[in-house]
């Protein structure tokens, strides 16, 4: 019996041993940072084209609509300019066809106010009062323009054009 006794106080010993020989004696620790980084972002989805088909010898006010579709970050601030169009005289916007022209207002939905500047750049530059400032919402908003003109019945026959810069600053 002497003999279990012993082997038994070995045994426990032996795991007593190895069992403190395990232990970790110290500890140290560190953070793990996270960023996660969202870059100011904005995207022109969409600018509708306009445009009308009049029949020789229409006359009176005319107006065609479209919108300026934009996505940016919610909260991000951003600016939506118009240039003056590539046939604008003093000013005033024109279109052109054969060197014929015909007069135009680009003005925002409602058309009450000018939209775009009255110089030949869509920046900052020109008349910034007329660009549309705003801030993102994270989905696509919608900016609506008129481009209003007037027919006198006798304009020759043709395809008037321009082209008006649209710019999306942010």
């Amino acid at each position: 019996m002497n003999m279990l006794y012993k082997s038994l106080a070995i045994t426990i010993s032996t795991a007593a041993l190895l069992t403190t020989g395990l232990a970790w004696a110290e500890t140290d620790t560190a953070n793990l940072d996270i960023s996660i980084i969202i870059q100011p972002a904005c995207t022109l989805d969409s600018v509708d084209a306009v445009t009308a088909n009049h029949p020789t010898g229409t006359s009176g006010a005319q107006a065609q609509s479209g919108q300026v579709r934009v996505t940016c970050n919610s909260g991000h601030a951003f600016k939506v300019a118009m240039s003056a169009g590539g046939y604008a005289n003093t000013g005033q916007r024109r279109v052109e066809s054969g060197g014929n022209y015909i007069n135009y207002d680009l003005t925002r939905s409602g058309g009450a106010t000018a939209w775009g500047s009255n110089g030949t750049d869509a920046d900052s530059s020109m008349n910034t009062a007329n660009d549309w400032n705003d801030n993102g919402t994270g989905s696509q908003q919608l900016f609506g323009y008129e481009v209003a003109y007037t027919l006198a019945g006798s304009e020759p026959a043709g395809t008037y054009t321009d082209a008006v810069l649209v710019t999306l600053e942010f």
